[in-house]
């Protein structure tokens, strides 16, 4: 497109005008043929050439016009109906469903007379239409505002009706997201905010993996709602077997109570559990009095070379530790010769080594070799050039000054195994541990677990933390002095448990090696009904570098002998398998991938089970839904009130019809009329020469 000042039009249309004049006293002037004709007859030609002429010309020039178009629009009702199951949960769900179904379309009839109306339910997920059934599993108000505003945004949106009972068990807290609201919200309180009877399964704590026979704490959390001193008996089931069991008696009408259970971990495989409380006479809602979990049992002897250089507290400390498990077998060097053979080993603990005498260069090697995960104590005798010259994912600049002091502190970020609540809380009690006065810096794919804190202030240098380089895991403590950790543990609670679970989890973790051939395939042991049931992959060539070129196949194999084949996807070397939702039970599966003439399998098993979320909290929480419309503007109303909800958006002068102007910019060559016009010039021109003989 072509834009010019006037003057510059203006000396274009003069230059066609004058090539236009041009063209036509060279067709018709002193032209012999036209002397039979009259001179109106030869300007009606010659005007109809011009004309044609000029207008081609013209054209080609991509002239565009400007003007304004108005544009208006209605003000847009949005409604969005509480689809979780929940809401059903205090009466006659038959009967409150088809109430409730009936109640919304009224609303949505009504108001659709005067305004454009858009309809939602929500539950886990947000969706348009008008099915109401209450079989959602959880409920995400979060979601429903996001979904809102990103749907409609810039649209005329005269206000958003929700009708629910307050209950999220997933996603934000809606009321933290009001800021990108610029609409009012009324609301409609769904539900029973009776304060019943009621005993309940609040959370369970557990580590999903354990080792054949182990022993493993489950910690479990249970709410009392007007029970007070009525005796029940709390029971945990593996399959149908009761294992343990405790009487709990609530002493008041809102108890808060947490026991623990120590379970033998037994033969390998997985592991179905679940925490039972007895019912109460006067019980409304029991579906929220058990609640499942599932361990995944590893049958796995692990060995554990321990090579320090001298004897030292710490390797003590987590010798002894790793001395009461059944599964570990602990072996401690503290001087050469250190073994040659490696390959029978699961972790190797190097403490403050390498130092200034032991390259460890050939221990390293062998390590390397057999793909060992490894995990460095650091200390005043570290040689941190050295340390840092072997690339194992941390590397740590000195300072002026031998060393420094700190404290450990929890990084609640962490995400690579869980820790108990007690032991988060303890943690900053420790005793100081002695660290280098040095800057850290940690390759991508670690984590911190701790961090330091130096002279009250916490920093980012990270105390232990855990990652993966190039497939093998590798963790790094970077203080010496944790043997005091245990003695406090042993000093705060007559036992070492919390040291010992602190220990045993970055050990397990570590020495837990998937798949150390050329092929590694990372699930979860558990997966709740409502999510995707989600694989990874990684593939190594003989050289252990990782490769994205080859094809990954898994067959899923459910108890009820139902196969599902299924390809990996790739990209940038990465293998993902998303095999959604999947029926609830446990799956076993076997994943192949060939590279070059060898073929690498992996197999392992999982369990699909059931999610109780919306079963757990059925009392309505209509003070969110209030506090949601107070502060967006809105008004929250009873069900009772539905009518009165109608008239005040029917009658406030609030939703108003917006106009605005928007500026529209079209080429004249867009305008189909002008070509007819140009084909009536041309095509009158042809016939009138035709029909007055000139040819």
């Amino acid at each position: 497109m072509i834009s010019f000042g006037i003057k510059y039009w203006f000396l274009l249309l003069l230059s066609i005008t004058l090539a236009s004049a041009g063209v036509v006293v060279l067709l018709y002037y002193k032209n012999k043929a036209l002397k039979e004709l009259s001179k109106l007859q030869q300007s009606l030609l010659m005007t109809l050439r011009f004309l044609a002429f000029f207008l081609i010309a013209f054209l080609l020039l991509s002239p565009f016009i400007r003007n304004l178009k108005k544009i208006t629009q209605n003000p847009v009702i949005i409604t969005a109906w509480d689809n979780s199951g929940s809401v059903v949960s205090y009466a006659d769900s038959v009967q409150l469903s088809k109430a409730i179904s009936a109640e919304k379309a009224e609303i949505e009839q009504e108001l659709g007379a005067d305004f454009e109306l858009i309809s939602y339910t929500f539950g886990e997920k947000t969706q348009t239409g008008n099915n109401l059934n209450f079989t959602e599993k959880g409920s995400n108000y979060s979601d429903l505002i996001a979904t809102i505003t990103n749907n409609h945004f810039n649209q005329n949106i005269g206000a958003l009706i929700v009708a629910g009972d307050g209950i999220y068990n997933q996603g934000k807290n809606p009321l933290n997201m009001l800021d990108q609201v610029s609409f009012p919200i009324f609301t409609i309180g769904l539900g029973d905010t009776t304060v019943i009877a009621d005993a309940r399964v609040q959370n369970i704590r557990v580590n999903r993996t354990a080792f054949s026979g182990n022993k493993f704490p489950v910690e479990v959390e249970l709410l009392f709602s007007k029970l007070k001193n009525t005796p029940l008996k709390l029971s945990l089931f593996q399959d149908a077997e009761e294992l343990q069991s405790v009487i709990i008696t609530p002493s008041n009408d809102n108890f808060f109570d947490t026991k623990e259970f120590v379970l033998e971990a037994g033969s390998a495989g997985l592991k179905h559990y679940t925490m039972q409380i007895q019912g109460a006479a006067n019980e409304r809602n029991t579906k929220n009095n058990s609640a499942g979990f599932v361990i995944n049992v590893l049958e796995n002897k692990q060995k554990v070379l321990i090579i320090s250089n001298g004897s030292h507290p710490d390797v003590g400390a987590i010798k002894n530790t790793l001395d009461q498990q059944k599964t570990y077998e602990v072996s401690v060097f503290t001087d050469e010769p250190y073994p040659t053979d490696l390959s029978e080993y699961n972790l190797l603990i190097l403490n403050q080594l390498p130092s200034t005498g032991k390259s460890m260069a050939e221990v390293m090697e062998k390590a390397n070799n057999n793909r060992l995960p490894l995990l460095f104590i650091v200390g005043n005798q570290t040689y941190l050039p050295q340390l840092n010259i072997l690339s194992q994912g941390a590397n740590i600049e000195t300072l002026a000054g031998s060393g420094e002091e700190a404290q450990a502190v929890f990084n609640s970020n962490y995400a690579t195994f869980n820790l108990s609540e007690e032991l988060i809380e303890l943690i900053p009690q420790f005793p100081p541990v002695q660290v280098p006065f040095a800057n850290f810096e940690l390759n991508a794919e670690f984590s911190p677990l701790l961090y330091q804190k130096l002279k009250g202030i916490t920093t980012g240098k990270p105390l232990i933390a855990t990652g993966k380089l190039e497939g093998r895991k590798r963790a790094y403590i970077f203080g010496e002095g944790i043997w005091r950790w245990r003695l406090f543990d042993y000093y705060q609670n007559q036992e070492h448990t919390h040291f010992n679970e602190l220990i045993n989890q970055l050990v397990q973790y570590l020495a837990l090696r998937e798949n150390e051939d050329n092929f590694i395939v990372e699930f979860n042991p558990v997966y709740n009904e409502v999510e995707n049931v989600v694989l990874t992959a990684e593939v190594y060539n003989d050289a252990f570098e990782r490769i994205g070129s080859e094809e990954v196949n898994i067959k899923l194999q459910s108890e009820n002998n139902e196969e599902y084949n299924l390809t990996f996807d790739v990209q940038d070397k990465n293998y993902y398998l998303n095999a959604g939702h999947l029926p609830l039970g446990d799956y076993s599966f076997t994943a192949e991938v060939s590279i070059g003439n060898e073929t690498f399998s992996e197999t392992g098993s999982f369990t699909v089970v059931p999610v109780n979320v919306e079963n757990i909290i059925t009392q309505a929480n209509h003070t969110l839904l209030y506090q949601l419309a107070n502060l967006s503007g809105g008004k929250f109303y009873q069900p009772s009130q539905a009518n009165d909800l109608v008239n005040e958006l029917q009658q406030t002068s609030k939703l108003k019809t917006t106009t605005y102007f928007q500026e529209m910019v079209n080429q004249l060559i867009n305008l189909r009329w002008l070509f007819l016009v140009l084909l009536v010039l041309l095509s009158t021109e042809w016939f009138l020469r035709k029909y007055w003989g000139i040819y």
